[in-house]
Parts: C-alpha cells; structure tokens; sequence
C-alpha cells in the first residue's frame, strides 16, 4: 500500500446566469496522463517543497484555513500556497495581487524556477484569505497512486487556459450541466469531482457556497473501493463495510453503472436536485 501524497485542488467559482446559478472552471487531462487520463478536473496537484513558503513577505493571509486543517502551520500554507501555484500553472488564472506572466506557467511547472523568486521578480502577492476549505479526499489504498487532497474553494473571473500539455482543454461549467452530462463518454469525471459539482447544486450561488464552507466537517473521505459482481463500489463513511462513522450530507456508496457513478445512501438512490 503506498503513501498518499499531499495535493491540492481548487473549486473556481464565479457568479453566471445558469440553471445553477454559477459557474466552475474544470480542465481536461490529456488521454495519457498517469493520473485521471481523459478525466475533467478542477486545477490541482502535489505539494512541492517550494510550496513550504510561509513567513514569506509576499505570502499574506490563511490563519483561519490553517487552524482549521489540523497541521503544523507550515504543513498547512503549504497545501493552500500548492493550489495557488497549481492553478497559475494549470490555468493562468492567478490567485494574487499583481501578475504573473503566463510565459512563466511552463517553467514553473518544470521546477525551473521558483514561486517565491517570481513574487519577488513581478512585486506580486499571494492572497490565502482568496481560497477557503471545502473538503477533504484521500485516494483508496487499493489503487497504486493515491493522493491526500484538500478541496478549496475561490471566487475567480478570469477567462483561463488550459497549459497544452497536462491538460487539453478547458471551459467554465455550469454545475447542472457537468452532472447531467457527466458520463464516460461525454464528460468523465472521478468520484470526488463528479461528487463535488453535485454538492455545488445545492446552493443557489457563489455566495451561498462560501457561506456554507466553514459549517461543514473538516476530516478525511477514504473511500473503500470494492469490486461487486455488477461492477466498481466507492464505500463512503456510514457505508456498513466501511470503518468510519457516517458523514453530514455524504452518501454512503457510489457506485459506477452504465458509464456513469451514481451515489447511494441508505440504499436509496440519490438524484441530482432539480430545479
């Protein structure tokens, strides 16, 4: 069984005239990628050692995610400072005041240079108060590559792009639409994504969301992963066979049926609300 490692991902949110009221930026992996290939994401990934910049005069903000993450402090700005840096590379959109040139993103990404040096070279800032925790995730032990993920949260307009070589396209998502359409062949999706647009609908804004961040449980979701005679099973706390007790708001299983998960508490199906 090998280690999780820590990873960010970040859920961009801004406001938009859509069924749900909002939009969220997503990226599509490249079909080779070792991770999630083919699958739309929300920016995201490691943290990096250079990621452990707290104390940085050009670093302002997240007492109040550190506290609640549980971690020695530098632990935690590293994992929010993680997704500031991933979401520049992955999308160009920046988490700040001041700029960062996108011809920076690639070099960036290769651990040519370093975050806290381009601050310091472009006069910018990052801003930890911007991004807020929303969830926490960690891969199963079954599977070869695992992740222990915090899910943020930030409110952001700009347009964005995908880096061309991570990933292969990119586009604001209205919520709805992702979970309506988001089936193996049209717009895959892993569990704890698909899972996280489906929370985004029930909220009838950006604001609502963010309002609701901080009443929600901070501790981990390890699914355990179960292959059943009718196909893949995510056990999720309050499952049964699952060792933790059950989770606010949480279905106790997802289940991937006909191309598509499906999430199931008490054995019933849970059906995306309507509006």
């Amino acid at each position: 069984m090998s280690q999780p490692r820590p990873a960010t991902t970040i859920l961009l949110l801004r406001p938009a005239d859509t069924p749900s009221g909002m939009e969220v930026f997503m990226l599509q992996r490249h079909r080779r990628s070792g991770f999630l290939p083919n699958a739309w994401v929300f920016p995201g990934g490691r943290v990096d050692a250079s990621d452990r910049l707290r104390g940085h005069a050009r670093v302002r903000g997240g007492e109040h995610s550190v506290a609640r993450m549980g971690l020695s402090p530098d632990e935690a700005t590293g994992y929010l400072i993680a997704g500031v840096r991933e979401t520049f590379e992955e999308s160009g959109i920046w988490l700040g005041t001041g700029e960062l040139p996108w011809d920076q993103r690639a070099p960036l990404n290769a651990g040519e240079v370093q975050l806290g040096d381009l601050l310091d070279a472009h006069d910018s800032v990052i801003d930890l108060d911007r991004v807020q925790l929303w969830s926490w995730w960690i891969t199963p032990r079954a599977e070869p590559k695992r992740y222990d993920t915090r899910f943020l949260l930030a409110r952001a307009d700009a347009e964005g792009r995908h880096d061309d070589t991570e990933t292969v396209d990119s586009r604001w998502v209205c919520p709805r639409w992702a979970v309506d359409h988001a089936s193996l062949d049209v717009f895959p999706t892993a569990p704890p994504t698909w899972w996280s647009l489906m929370e985004l609908l029930d909220y009838a804004d950006v604001d609502a969301v963010f309002a609701a961040a901080d009443t929600r449980p901070h501790r981990p979701i390890e699914p355990v992963m179960n292959f059943a005679e009718d196909g893949l099973q995510l056990l999720l706390p309050g499952h049964p066979d699952h060792p933790e007790p059950a989770f606010p708001g949480l279905p106790h299983e997802v289940r991937f049926e006909e191309q598509r998960w499906v999430a199931v508490r008490d054995g019933q199906r849970l059906v995306a609300p309507a509006f």
